[in-house]
């Protein structure tokens, strides 16, 4: 019995060796299995967050010609440009200045001067007679071989009284234009024989004279 109990005790403890061998390569085998599954799933992760944000990939079939991308950027609108454009001013050019037209000369007078002392009727009592203190006043025309003179003509008069000075006046031009050229005023407030001259001188450089002799009484 004991040479049996021997045997049965080395057999068992043989088979625990086996047992355990077994279990250790079972385990090992295990423990690969575990290992390679874990890294299968962690590479099965990583796929997945990598294609996570990629858009799905259509495979087209053979020959198929791929859809066109639909999807276009906006074009924004051109930008204005919110400053205002300033529009250059016309540029003006200096129109030439003619120089100033001159009034058309006066025609070169000619000829000997005609010169007519009109008198008027104011306190007139007769040819050449006029009562005292009269006041008839004078006008004179003057022509030459032109015709009337107006501007370009002065008249200068002088009234005595028996020679003496009385009154004298000069006009700047040779027409009345309806104003008296010559006022007596007060002069014929004396009894006596007047003598009324007239010089008249031209811008023409004519000359020519008159004169009229009246009474007083």
């Amino acid at each position: 019995m004991t040479a049996a109990n021997d045997r049965w005790a080395k057999y068992g403890k043989l088979g625990a060796v086996i047992a355990f061998v077994v279990a250790v390569v079972v385990g090992a085998a295990n423990l690969d299995g575990f290992l390679s599954m874990i890294e299968r799933f962690t590479d099965s992760s990583a796929s997945s967050t990598k294609n996570a944000g990629a858009p799905p990939t259509i495979n087209s079939a053979p020959g198929a010609t791929a859809a066109p991308n639909t999807s276009e950027t906006p074009i924004a609108p051109d930008r204005q440009d919110s400053t205002p454009t300033v529009q250059a001013a016309p540029r003006q050019t200096a129109t030439p200045q003619r120089p100033p037209t001159t009034a058309a000369a006066l025609p070169k007078r000619a000829g000997a001067l005609v010169i007519t002392i009109k008198m008027g009727s104011g306190g007139k009592v007769g040819p050449s007679e006029y009562r005292t203190g009269a006041q008839p006043g004078a006008n004179v025309d003057v022509y030459d071989d032109i015709g009337q003179l107006s501007s370009g003509c002065y008249p200068s008069w002088v009234l005595t009284r028996a020679g003496a000075e009385v009154q004298k006046t000069r006009n700047g031009r040779c027409t009345s234009g309806g104003i008296t050229m010559f006022n007596f005023g007060d002069s014929l407030d004396t009894p006596g024989t007047y003598r009324l001259n007239v010089d008249v001188v031209t811008d023409s450089g004519q000359t020519g004279s008159n004169a009229v002799e009246f009474v007083v009484r």
